[in-house]
């Protein structure tokens, strides 16, 4: 009876029916936001603006989405930090400054939201884009990174730590992570001569980070990568595994809610669709099929989420998703 009642706690906290999707697509002509449930159903747009929409990311709550937009167009345009209610309503500019914001993230309590920004770029002290902090109103602006160059930040799980690339002297790009304070900078990826480490995501139990390994920083030569940190010593990676999806270019990926899984952008008979890739079977789900380009697929599902409290709350929420998850 106890492992009935344990394999029913564990479909309906993975179950499709509470999942959905953000992702961003070209297929009215202009990148836009759309969602769709956890199985590709049900995909509906969301925004209808001439300027581009990418790059998603749901709130914890599930109830607002943060974007980057492009004001001003795609040429002369700049790329903007936006946030809007979960059905594309009640859309605002949070940075609304002239130079460059974007890829931003939530924090796992909800309480700020993470960006890279080029607002304080001064080129006689190598100092291009790097990561900066925010409120969810676009308030309490604070700079994170002093680098010449950084962008892409995720959020970790229990919300102690931030990943993003940057250039790693003279090697390519590769994936860091610091504390959010802006303390204790390490390295994550693996440095491959001509490759660029384009960072994805982190698995919700905090335990590892995928990005992929991009040669020559092109999509159809790009490998997923996991990277799995020490659970005894701190910033230290004791291992990187090639995640075995089948052979296509492959692009902007992440973890799915119960980790079991990676969405990604995956190319097929030249177009890009998204795709679920089932970690344990190695089984490939086609979601989307539409002549436009899919991709930055993001997803939240309700039974996995919890409403923004304390740090301590948050902290046991995870252990908790992560201790039933592996059962």
């Amino acid at each position: 009876m106890r492992m009935i009642i344990l394999v029913a706690c564990l479909w309906l906290v993975t179950s499709p029916l509470w999942g959905k999707i953000a992702f961003h697509s070209r297929r009215t002509g202009t990148y836009q936001i759309y969602t769709m449930n956890s199985d590709g159903s049900n995909q509906t747009q969301i925004t209808f603006n001439e300027a581009r929409a990418a790059y998603p990311m749901w709130s914890p709550d599930g109830r607002q989405i943060v974007f980057t937009r492009f004001v001003g167009g795609e040429r002369d345009g700049n790329e903007e930090v936006y946030v809007m209610d979960a059905d594309g309503s009640n859309q605002r500019n949070l940075t609304n400054q002239p130079r460059y914001d974007s890829f931003p993230d939530w924090s796992p309590d909800g309480s700020l939201i993470v960006f890279a920004s080029s607002r304080n770029r001064n080129p006689e002290k190598n100092l291009f884009t790097n990561i900066f902090v925010m409120s969810p109103d676009g308030n309490n602006v604070k700079q994170i990174t002093h680098l010449s160059w950084a962008t892409a930040p995720r959020w970790s799980p229990d919300g102690t730590q931030i990943a993003f690339e940057t250039d790693d002297f003279e090697i390519e790009r590769q994936v860091y992570v610091v504390d959010v304070d802006g303390s204790n900078l390490w390295r994550v990826s693996s440095p491959k001569a001509n490759t660029a480490m384009i960072l994805e995501g982190w698995s919700p139990d905090g335990k590892q980070i995928l990005y992929r390994e991009a040669i020559e920083s092109r999509s159809d030569k790009s490998t997923p990568v996991i990277a799995t940190l020490n659970p005894v010593r701190q910033r230290e990676i004791i291992r990187w595994e090639r995640v075995p999806v089948p052979k296509m270019p492959f692009s902007t990926a992440d973890f799915s809610p119960d980790g079991k899984s990676i969405l990604f952008a995956g190319m097929q008979n030249d177009d890009w669709e998204i795709y679920r890739f089932v970690l344990a079977d190695r089984q490939l789900i086609q979601l989307t099929d539409s002549p436009g380009r899919d991709a930055g697929p993001h997803e939240w599902n309700s039974r996995l989420s919890v409403a923004p409290q304390q740090r301590l709350l948050r902290q046991y929420w995870g252990k908790i998703k992560s201790d039933l998850l592996q059962h």
